[in-house]
């Protein structure tokens, strides 16, 4: 394939060659989730849509967080029972459309005496929360004592164990989910190009022009539009720094491997600020997470700090005592920034609402902030309903969820017998692709070694990396190891970094890098992948 230009490469020459003929109905500035939503929403009804993203796909928070779909239960306590109903509902919402991607995962919250909230008042909490979202009958709450609690999880520490409660959340890939809405708002007709920043707006509340620039080769187009969406997350007040200002959450993870922590639910962990903690089993590994503390740095990466990863390892051996966690068994870090609406007062981020703010300048830029990844179909209606308001509404004869049923157990069935080669692989490679898992495997199988893993006990095939450089807008190596397939984080390697050359070498003649630039893309993995820092962390003394 060596001197071919890969697929995506051919569609984005052909989509920027574009921008200077059309005029669009809306531009979406931000492909994360929220951007993307808007985005898929907005082409559903029929809108000509525009969607670029500076960075990646998910490039920010969209690929950092702590990958559960949640019905809300920890707004409660703060009365913010509007949210509570509604992401419940858009996690059922989900769950159907992409059940490859979110998929329903038990959790159970251990009550200590003295910390946190009472039993009684948990069970109350959690029975509201089941009947606002609407929770299937098998999935709704269980009370348990503590017999019952150690039954599901034994690891737990028992001093001081009055009972719990068990009831089911979602888990999803972050990243993939914002890729796949991308592909759906592309597939509903929406032109979507990363790697393209917005440098000017220049706006009127009847339309105006957008000034785009291509990061990678600094080409710069004017784009005319009818309506602007600024949906940047972290970056908002860049685009739009009139409005109301976002404060800056980090929340810092750790990632063990599984048989060190060997959980079978997601476990809400006591912590002794009161802050959301959760250790969540993910195939071959479990992670922790997350701290929450005012970040004031650079969005794109913010770093690991030993403040934070302290923080988790206290919250994680007081639950877990027998487990007797080491900085020695973290197989990876990872760190992201949530933007929260900011308020006049409160330093602290947990203080601050997770309720979304839209708002519309006076030239007609719509600004979202805030927000949640559950909520993002919901953040779009509210949007759209803005834009119908200036007279740019969807065609009413158009659905919202243009995704059809997929079951993916039966799916992975029909591929392990047509690709008997791909092995237990083939479940995780419908988890990543759905539908298109199939195309992924029969391209796999053109390809030398494609059904060969890229390292023992990984389930990522190399004629799938091949097939994720050829088809998925893959710039960079962490696009790659991180984004499309998150194996840098979630793969269960001991030793990450020495996945990182061979698999650069493996797809530069695809993407026509050249040694050079496969040293570079090594370096710019390591960093983004935190792995220098998680060789520090290893020696850390806690």
């Amino acid at each position: 394939m060596a001197g071919e230009e890969p697929l995506w490469r051919q569609r984005r020459r052909q989509d920027w060659a574009a921008l200077q003929r059309e005029v669009f109905d809306l531009i979406v500035i931000g492909g994360g989730i929220t951007g993307a939503g808007i985005a898929w929403q907005a082409a559903l009804g029929g809108l000509a849509t525009l969607l670029v993203e500076a960075r990646d796909w998910a490039g920010g928070t969209s690929s950092r967080s702590s990958k559960l779909v949640h019905g809300g239960l920890r707004y409660l306590p703060h009365g913010e029972v509007r949210l509570v109903r509604e992401v419940g509902h858009e996690r059922e919402v989900l769950e159907r459309l992409w059940p490859h991607l979110v998929r329903p995962l038990p959790f159970l919250i251990p009550v200590y005496r003295r910390r946190g909230m009472p039993l009684w008042a948990l069970g109350a909490g959690v029975w509201l929360y089941d009947r606002l979202t609407g929770v299937e009958p098998a999935h709704r709450r269980r009370m348990l004592g503590p017999e019952g609690v150690l039954a599901l999880e034994g690891g737990l520490a028992a001093q001081d164990l009055t009972g719990g409660v068990s009831y089911f959340e979602a888990r999803t890939d972050d990243a993939r989910l914002v890729y796949t809405v991308v592909e759906a708002a592309r597939a509903a007709g929406a032109v979507a190009l990363s790697r393209v920043r917005a440098r000017r707006l220049d706006l009127t509340p009847k339309g105006g022009t957008v000034e785009l620039e291509d990061a990678e080769t600094g080409d710069a187009v004017t784009v005319r539009v009818r309506a602007a969406v600024n949906a940047s997350g972290p970056w908002t007040g860049e685009v739009d720094p009139e409005g109301t200002q976002v404060a800056l959450g980090r929340g810092c993870h750790l990632v063990f491997p599984h048989a060190r922590l060997p959980l079978r639910h997601a476990v809400a962990l006591p912590a002794p600020d009161g802050g959301n903690t959760f250790a969540v089993p993910r195939g071959q590994v479990t992670y922790i997470g997350t701290t929450d503390r005012l970040y004031t740095g650079d969005p794109e990466l913010p770093d690991v700090p030993d403040e934070d990863v302290r923080y988790l390892f206290t919250v994680a051996r007081a639950s877990f005592p027998a487990a007797e966690l080491s900085p020695r068994d973290l197989l990876a870090v990872y760190a992201g920034v949530r933007p929260l609406v900011a308020q006049a007062g409160k330093a602290d981020t947990r203080e601050l609402s997770r309720q979304r703010s839209i708002e519309v300048r006076g030239d007609g830029l719509i600004s979202v902030r805030g927000g949640k990844l559950t909520g993002f179909r919901s953040v779009a209606a509210d949007t759209l309903r803005l834009l119908a308001r200036g007279g740019l509404g969807p065609k009413p004869e158009r659905g919202f969820e243009g995704v059809d049923g997929f079951d993916p157990k039966r799916a992975t069935a029909d591929l392990v017998r047509d690709f008997p080669a791909a092995g237990a692989a083939a479940a995780e490679i419908v988890g990543r692709h759905g539908q298109s898992a199939g195309e992924v495997l029969r391209y796999a199988a053109s390809r030398p070694g494609g059904f060969d893993r890229v390292a023992p006990g990984v389930s990522l095939l190399w004629g799938e990396v091949d097939y994720l450089a050829e088809r998925e807008d893959v710039f960079t190596l962490p696009d790659l190891l991180i984004r499309r397939t998150a194996v840098l984080w979630f793969g269960g390697l001991s030793e990450p970094s020495e996945l990182l050359r061979p698999v650069a070498e493996r797809v530069a003649p695809i993407l026509g890098w050249s040694p050079q630039e496969v040293s570079a893309q090594v370096q710019a993995c390591r960093r983004e992948a935190h792995l220098d820092r998680l060789e520090e962390l290893r020696r850390l003394a806690i």
